[in-house]
């Protein structure tokens, strides 16, 4: 399986010198521009670890991006930064990043430093044994013409299946719950995403438009998905 790494930066001398080490590693990189990009991408597919920039973001939003994306990333997440305070490898090392590594740094070194955390991580992923719970009654919940099984995660429209990711699947347990209550943006986020983020707005408008995109009929006129204008959005069956 290929490793698959992000990196969050806008610098082109450091994208340059990622992509040769992964090339060279066989490794695949991608390279996003923003933290609200990373967590959208994160979305999308399965990923082994990140590179993060601290010159592009402030301190409070890489944490805030970093307690949201922690749980995700089953790997690494390694900060570049030019300088480092005490104050700040505390913060950082409290929200769970791998290695903080200095500008400029040596290339040859990095590439075993990697292979290191990444087989870490793939010794505590062999060594984990928690069963999987099974629920004895799965919660299905009926909306029109969608069938949701929380229990076994599962989504169908019209008895054809419907694929989610985790976070749209978890967004829409969380309307379902809630239906007919008109809930925030940012009540959304901090009941899924489990913390107060920037760019709130853009992180629930892209997961709702993507749940109308794969859900409505019609999603630019929803029967289920209801923007409440001046106040977020409800589900109603």
């Amino acid at each position: 399986m290929t490793n698959k790494f992000l990196l969050m930066s806008q610098n082109t001398e450091l994208t340059q010198q990622l992509t040769t080490l992964c090339k060279k590693a066989r490794w695949t990189l991608s390279q996003i521009t923003t933290p609200t990009g990373l967590v959208v991408e994160l979305e999308k597919q399965p990923i082994t670890g990140i590179f993060w920039d601290l010159t592009d973001t402030t301190l409070d939003t890489t944490i805030a991006t970093m307690t949201l994306i922690r749980e995700q990333v089953h790997g690494p997440i390694i900060a570049f930064a030019t300088k480092l305070t005490e104050r700040i490898q505390r913060k950082l090392y409290k929200a769970r990043v791998d290695d903080l590594i200095l500008f400029p740094f040596n290339e040859r070194i990095i590439q075993p430093l990697i292979e290191q955390r990444l087989w870490l991580y793939q010794q505590l992923k062999l060594k984990e044994s928690a069963p999987v719970k099974k629920r004895s009654s799965p919660q299905i919940a009926s909306i029109g013409s969608w069938q949701i099984d929380q229990g076994n995660y599962t989504v169908t429209k019209n008895d054809l299946p419907v694929e989610l990711t985790p976070k749209e699947f978890q967004l829409l347990a969380y309307l379902i719950e809630h239906h007919d209550q008109v809930l925030s943006r940012e009540q959304l986020v901090n009941g899924v995403w489990g913390y107060d983020i920037l760019d709130t707005s853009r992180i629930v408008d892209i997961h709702i438009s993507h749940l109308r995109d794969k859900l409505e009929d019609d999603p630019h006129k929803p029967d289920h998905l209801l923007t409440v204008r001046g106040f977020g959005y409800k589900l109603v069956k």
